[in-house]
């Protein structure tokens, strides 16, 4: 039973990490083009969700996984 949880327990870090590499790839290219990407506008979220406690959550992510690598 604790291979399965260690199994899912890595496969949900796995996920989670792609995720913030797909948020900060994102947010780099509307950075550099300046546009929102096919309809999906990552920095603005993160602006309008800037004061709200999810968008400091999503900063200190960020910042983690710039930090990490």
């Amino acid at each position: 039973m604790t291979e399965f949880f260690k199994s899912l327990q890595e496969k949900i870090i796995g996920a989670i990490s792609l995720a913030l590499s797909i948020l900060c790839i994102g947010v780099i290219v509307q950075l550099l083009l300046g546009e929102s990407l096919l309809g999906w506008d990552p920095v603005g979220n993160i602006q309008d969700a800037g004061s709200a406690f999810i968008g400091v959550i999503a900063i200190v992510a960020l910042y983690l996984l710039f930090k990490k690598k």
